[in-house]
Formats: structure tokens, C-alpha cells, sequence
């Protein structure tokens, strides 16, 4: 079996923020993920909320774009929401209302990239930083800004 690397993909669900850098943005880091990862026979996975909008919807296109696997995992309300589900390799529901999946997600993933975001997006940061404390969060832990347009 081959091993797997998780990242999970954080950022603002709703469409109100600059999408054109978050897309620049999570294209690089996964270019530099890619080149990374080469030659090592990893397999990597691409792990986030599972709506086919905002940040989750832009991590799972250059996820395609990039071979990476493609891991929807959030609470069963992502099943109701307006703009649908991404169509993903796996998928994992835990809970029933956004948030109730953020405990089982930060203990699956290995790694966290986070593309601007909320309360949620921050409180799951914060739990993975608590999850590595004691290690270096470098390489393990990548944040960026972008701008919010909503209110």
C-alpha cells in the first residue's frame, strides 16, 4: 500500500473573497507539493470541506489539476448546501452541522494549509497547532492571507 500524505484545506466557503489570489496561492503550494513529492512514491491528499464553493471548490480543482487524491470531509450539512458537493475520490462525514467534523478532521490530516477563512477555518488552525505542540509547525503548517469581500 502506498503511503499517503494528508493535507487539509481550510479557507472561506462562501464565494466573497478574492478568489483569483487564493487560486495563485494554492497553485503554488501545490506545485512546490508536487515537486516535493515527485519521487518519493507518496501518494497525496488533498482533504477539505467538501462544498463545491470557495476555497475547498478552488483546493479540489488543482488537486485534479495536480493527480492529488481528492477527500471531501465535513459534517452531513454539506449535503444541503446551495452550491452542492465537489465530486471527490473519498468522502467522510462526521457530524451533522458544519464545525462537528473539525475534531475527527484535524486528527486525519498531517499537514494544514490555510487560505484566508473564518471562525471555523482559524478554530481548526488553532486545534492543529495544539495537536503539534512541542514540534516545529514548519513544513507542517502553511498560512496565507486573502481578501474578505462579504460582510
Amino acid at each position: 500500500m502506498k503511503e499517503k500524505l494528508k493535507y487539509g484545506v481550510v479557507g472561506f466557503s462562501r464565494n466573497q473573497f478574492d478568489k483569483k489570489t487564493a487560486y495563485q496561492l494554492l497553485d503554488a503550494i501545490f506545485h512546490e507539493i508536487q515537486q516535493a513529492h515527485s519521487n518519493d512514491g507518496i501518494a497525496i491528499e488533498i482533504v477539505s470541506g467538501y462544498t463545491n464553493s470557495g476555497v475547498p471548490k478552488i483546493a479540489y480543482e488543482l488537486a485534479d489539476k495536480y493527480g492529488f487524491i481528492t477527500v471531501g470531509f465535513s459534517a452531513r450539512q454539506a449535503l444541503k448546501v446551495r452550491s452542492g458537493v465537489y465530486s471527490v475520490q473519498k468522502v467522510i462525514l462526521e457530524g451533522d452541522r458544519f464545525g462537528d467534523e473539525s475534531e475527527a478532521f484535524i486528527k486525519y490530516i498531517d499537514r494544514l494549509i490555510r487560505i484566508g477563512g473564518g471562525p471555523q477555518s482559524r478554530h481548526e488552525t488553532e486545534c492543529f497547532k495544539m495537536k503539534n505542540q512541542g514540534e516545529s509547525l514548519e513544513g507542517i503548517l502553511i498560512e496565507r492571507e486573502v481578501d474578505w469581500y462579504g460582510n
